[in-house]
């Protein structure tokens, strides 16, 4: 994807909310935020995740405002939207990266990690779509990043599907000026080095180009990780 000029993005002073700020694809979004301009709130549910990248974004020179919250628990999903009005009384925008990871094999999956995928991904989305249509009703955009292709078990699908099916469903009913859409990257993040096209796409769903786009999902193909040299190619290189 190609780069855009800061103009052409128009996200100087607007107000975007990044959840999972702390770590991964969050932490490169909301990043890449600041270096547009915008004034970040950065959430995690590590208060010491959320101070450390807020800290990093006013260090890019953008204002930013951590907040600690899991958007799975209604309570904090509401305390978080409340304290943001409180703060600002205006949102423009919402990038929700979903948490949850699987490797267990299906036939192996118990009912404990089913309901914390469940409540990690699917309850997350589904509070924070409630909850941004109530306070983006004067226009913006709401982006959800999903779990990643390479988590291929039938657990995880199904996640992506109701995650999917909600970006559907709110794209409904959601006001015309609400865009609502998603980014399905094809790997876990290992740095923003390494995850520059997804966090791209991320930006570019919150700006003025994408004026219009609503109910998309959006594949993004990222590189290949850089290979890990294993610790007998270490070894040999000692003298």
């Amino acid at each position: 994807m190609a780069e855009f000029s800061r103009d052409l993005l128009g996200l100087e002073q607007r107000i975007v909310m990044v959840t999972g700020a702390g770590r991964g694809f969050g932490r490169s979004i909301a990043r890449s935020y600041a270096r547009n301009g915008a004034t970040v709130i950065t959430v995690d549910p590590d208060v010491e995740m959320a101070t450390a990248i807020a800290s990093e974004v006013e260090q890019l020179g953008a204002p930013a405002i951590p907040i600690r919250g899991d958007m799975s628990v209604v309570l904090d999903v509401m305390n978080t939207f409340e304290k943001i009005e409180e703060l600002f009384g205006v949102l423009d925008g919402i990038v929700h990266v979903t948490s949850a990871e699987s490797k267990t094999p299906f036939v192996e999956l118990l009912e404990g990690e089913w309901y914390d995928l469940l409540n990690a991904d699917v309850k997350s989305s589904l509070y924070v779509l409630q909850q941004g249509l109530r306070y983006l009703s004067g226009g913006g955009f709401v982006t959800l990043v999903l779990p990643p292709l390479q988590r291929e078990q039938p657990h995880v699908a199904a996640i992506r599907g109701a995650v999917s099916g909600l970006i559907e469903g709110a794209t409904h009913i959601f006001p015309t000026n609400v865009r609502v859409n998603g980014v399905i990257p094809n790997r876990d993040p290992v740095g923003e080095e390494h995850d520059r096209s997804l966090v791209r796409v991320a930006v570019a769903l919150g700006s003025m180009v994408s004026e219009g786009v609503r109910g998309q999902l959006l594949e993004v193909l990222l590189p290949d990780p850089p290979h890990q040299p294993e610790i007998y190619d270490l070894l040999r290189e000692l003298p």
